[in-house]
């Protein structure tokens, strides 16, 4: 009686062990850009990636719910389809900064889950002055 209670708690903690190394696993993600992508392509297919570039000009096409549209990143370009199921970030268009969530395919695509686009004049801070070094608005009398 006392080996099967034994015998049961090493299945148990096993198979929780494993089912942890799994979802680690799965959850892991890279963070590249196409170029470096580019340089190690082999390296990175199927695998977990958070890719990073620039939205090229006139890429971005719908077709129903799939999105497609080129990232672009110090002379690297990878095409990519999104099919997510969160709504693209309103920030998203032609020539943002973009990381996108997903996996390099055999086929040299890859095939994005998540969006996250960036918007530079949205969130830039006062830079200080040039020559006074001041930043920020200045008092009025």
């Amino acid at each position: 009686m006392q080996a099967r209670i034994i015998v049961g708690i090493f299945i148990i903690v096993g198979l929780v062990g494993y089912l942890a190394f799994v979802g680690f696993e799965e959850g892991r993600s890279y963070y590249v850009t196409c170029d470096e992508v580019a340089a190690s392509e082999a390296e990175f297919r199927d695998t977990n990636l958070k890719l990073a570039g620039v939205v090229v000009d006139g890429s971005i096409t719908r077709d129903g719910d799939i999105l497609t549209f080129e990232l672009e990143y110090d002379g690297a370009t990878y095409p990519v389809r999104y099919i997510g199921m969160d709504p693209v970030p309103d920030t998203f268009k032609d020539g943002v900064e973009a990381v996108v969530d997903g996996r390099l395919l055999a086929d040299g695509s890859f095939e994005g889950k998540k969006i996250q686009a960036k918007c530079a004049s949205k969130y830039e801070s006062d830079a200080p002055d040039a020559e006074s070094g001041y930043s920020g608005s200045k008092p009025t009398a």
